[in-house]
């Protein structure tokens, strides 16, 4: 699938969503220099936030509606428009996650990032990902290519299961899902296992030292992006039952050629 960037007002308009992603990044690091994570609050759910996923999270959602008023949005904070309602008008939706991995965030890790993810018709077609500490931006359009800092990314060519590095999600994760014993056999089946979790571990794939990114229980606002990115840079994506979609069983993003045997471990 190609997209047509002039829905968004072309490069141009590209360039302006890349552009308040990274003033997006400036502020989240401002905010937490000035305290932010020592103010951590629990959603009802128990899962952190902060000032700045909501900082962050406003603005972007301010911008993108000025931007293209016909198209939806999903945030992690805000949650959904009427997008019932705005797909009569657009069949795009925004999705953001304004920090990907907060609890990295409020422990000063460097793996967090700012995730802006574009669907048409719901497949994720646009993907925007910046980790603001160490000064990296991905950016994928389906048909256009993905680019790490403006470089070509290409995924890895490992084509043995017994040879593949694979990257995970949180261990509870596996837990909740119920899919404790899939790691058993990720480990016993694969050459080596690393718990990146969030956005880092598709970095680690799309730079080709991963050759598959595990992740149980994730929403789509956490691998929208990926999923361009990863499709653009040569790999595929999945849910975890096989299911080309960023709304089923999890996420799976490998490098192609591993994707039905790491299925199978799943």
């Amino acid at each position: 699938m190609t997209f047509d960037l002039d829905r968004v007002g072309g490069w141009r308009g590209l360039e302006g969503i890349v552009s308040e992603v990274l003033g997006c990044g400036e502020l989240a690091m401002r905010l937490f220099a000035d305290g932010a994570a020592d103010r951590l609050e629990k959603k009802g759910d128990r899962s952190p936030v902060t000032e700045a996923d909501r900082a962050v999270e406003a603005r972007l959602r301010a911008y993108l509606e000025a931007a293209t008023p016909d198209a939806g949005f999903l945030g992690e904070e805000s949650g959904t428009d009427d997008h019932a309602a705005a797909s009569k008008r657009s069949a795009l939706r925004w999705i953001v996650d304004p920090i990907d991995g907060t609890r990295a965030f409020v422990r000063g890790l460097p793996t967090w990032s700012i995730l802006v993810g574009l669907e048409y018709e719901s497949v994720p077609v646009l993907g925007v990902a910046l980790l603001p500490v160490t000064e990296e931006l991905f950016i994928g359009v389906a048909g256009g290519g993905a680019t790490m800092n403006g470089r070509p990314l290409r995924v890895s060519n490992v084509a043995a299961i017994e040879d593949a590095a694979i990257g995970h999600g949180s261990l509870s994760q596996f837990t909740e899902s119920g899919r404790t014993d899939a790691l058993a056999r990720l480990a016993a089946g694969t050459y080596t296992q690393r718990g990146f979790c969030d956005f880092a571990n598709y970095r680690e794939l799309l730079l080709g030292r991963l050759d598959a990114v595990v992740d149980p229980g994730v929403q789509p606002y956490d691998c929208a992006p990926a999923a361009v990115l990863v499709r653009e840079a040569g790999g595929q994506t999945s849910d975890l039952t096989g299911q080309d979609t960023i709304y089923g069983d999890g996420f799976l993003a490998t490098n192609a050629h591993l994707h039905s045997a790491v299925l199978a471990l799943v």
